[in-house]
């Protein structure tokens, strides 16, 4: 007997469902009021791991998922709840994260729906995402680094508890616009940043600097700004890091101080002992001459071998006393007061050459800038510590001074031919003249180069400003 149309189309909407039913990955049950069931999906063992007949077997839904997930009455005609996040055991003991939603229905012999959602990846998911983030705040509160996020196209920006902090913001009551950010840099350094995130923005790449921030508190802080720009055809989004050096900037200005006070109490003691072999043990000396020579006129009769013996005495009294006044010089250079930087370093370099036998060639070209003293001294005091140690170390046959001046500055060079040495492995140790050479120009706001290389001899390149600059 053929099926009438009404009949097939009854079993193939059945089927359809079935079919509807079988390839959804959420599990839907029917029950009546009291939770019996009345429905139950072909699918439920994929969540719940039972078989039909085994959560048939359960007969209400409770002993299913554990616990009655409403009160009686809870629903009301038509009304639904929605979103119920429930654990569940499964038949192998695995718990699983469900979303469940129930809503009173009347069919298949039933009064309500449940339809179980198993969310347990996205709530894993979830967890991990709070783990980390967790993670990257402590991070960032150990680093003392917040995160901000910028929308070009409207000019606010998102910022981070700490971000707020660090602009005087900690109970985070100002809007964080972009123009709120330039306000709070400071003034002197807010054309810069503005300029570099401008740029990265243009080029959609990256910018990086430091500068200073005035906080809503009023207090400055030093902060190392570091972006990331994102285009969509044009200029969408930054996203970065503010990390607070403040404590740094701090710590480094009170070790420039330190550094300063060690090389001026230094200089101190130079001064000190230059005046002793100077006023007191050069005079001595020369006092033993001037009676070595009294000596030798009051034995004109005396042996041969006491006149050579008293002669050699007085030779050595006056080597002593010429090598004592070297040495006065090079503790407390009192030439440079009289006679100038460009030739103090003349003669320096004159009396190393004849002292220990190397060619030391001086150059000075165009010194016509004045320099302060701190200048002058720093640039001789590099000169004497850079020639001392191509005499020492460098095995050199030749060096070359030279001195130049520069628009709004001086620069000093030093190159000899010697055997040269590894920048990276004297940097690591960072020897204590070198140390001395970075500090002294630091303190006078110039710069130091040092290249050198194995066999290849070395270049020291300092540059000092000058007063008008």
């Amino acid at each position: 007997m053929e099926e009438t149309v009404p009949a097939v189309a009854l079993r193939e909407s059945e089927e359809l469902h079935r079919i509807i039913l079988l390839s959804m990955s959420d599990a839907v049950f029917i029950t009546d009021d009291e939770g019996v069931f009345t429905f139950i999906c072909p699918n439920a063992d994929v969540i719940f791991g039972y078989a039909y007949d085994e959560i048939r077997a359960f007969n209400r839904i409770s002993r299913l998922l554990g616990r009655d997930l409403i009160e009686p009455g809870q629903l009301k005609q038509g009304a639904e709840i929605r979103n119920i996040e429930h654990e569940i055991e499964t038949k192998n003991g695995t718990r699983r994260n469900l979303l469940v939603h129930v809503k009173p229905v009347a069919i298949k012999g039933g009064t309500i729906l449940y339809v179980c959602r198993d969310i347990t990846d996205r709530k894993q998911a979830e967890e991990a995402l709070r783990r980390n983030e967790e993670r990257l705040t402590l991070a960032l509160g150990a680093a003392a680094a917040g995160t901000w996020d910028w929308h070009v196209p409207t000019g606010e920006m998102t910022w981070s508890p700490e971000t707020h902090r660090m602009f005087g913001d900690a109970s985070r009551s100002q809007p964080p616009t972009f123009d709120a950010f330039l306000d709070r840099v400071h003034q002197l350094d807010r054309e810069r940043v503005a300029r570099a995130m401008t740029e990265a923005m243009d080029a959609g790449g990256s910018y990086e600097t430091e500068f200073r921030v005035l906080g809503y508190d009023t207090i400055e802080r030093w902060i190392m700004g570091r972006g990331k720009a994102l285009r969509n055809g044009k200029p969408l989004r930054m996203l970065g890091v503010f990390v607070d050096l403040t404590d740094r900037h701090h710590m480094d200005q009170e070790l420039r101080d330190l550094g300063g006070k060690l090389i001026n109490a230094h200089e101190g003691e130079r001064i000190r002992l230059s005046h002793e072999l100077h006023d007191d043990v050069g005079q001595r000396v020369s006092l033993l001459g001037a009676e070595l020579g009294i000596l030798r006129h009051r034995l004109a009769d005396a042996a041969p071998d006491v006149q050579r013996q008293i002669a050699t005495l007085s030779e050595q009294a006056e080597t002593i006393g010429s090598e004592l006044s070297r040495l006065s010089h090079e503790l407390h250079p009192v030439r440079l007061t009289h006679i100038g930087l460009e030739e103090s370093i003349r003669r320096y370099c004159r009396d190393v050459a004849e002292a220990r036998h190397i060619a030391i060639d001086a150059e000075v070209i165009e010194v016509s800038a004045k320099l302060g003293s701190d200048e002058a001294l720093c640039l001789y005091r590099i000169t004497q510590e850079a020639v001392h140690n191509v005499v020492k170390h460098s095995s050199a046959t030749r060096a070359t001074v030279t001195l130049a001046g520069a628009a709004g500055k001086v620069l000093l060079s030093i190159v000899d031919n010697g055997v040269g040495f590894d920048t990276q492995a004297v940097r690591k140790k960072d020897t204590l003249g070198l140390v001395s050479m970075r500090e002294r120009v630091r303190l006078v706001r110039g710069t130091l180069m040092l290249t050198s290389k194995p066999g290849g001899g070395t270049r020291i390149d300092v540059s000092v400003p000058t007063i008008e600059s």
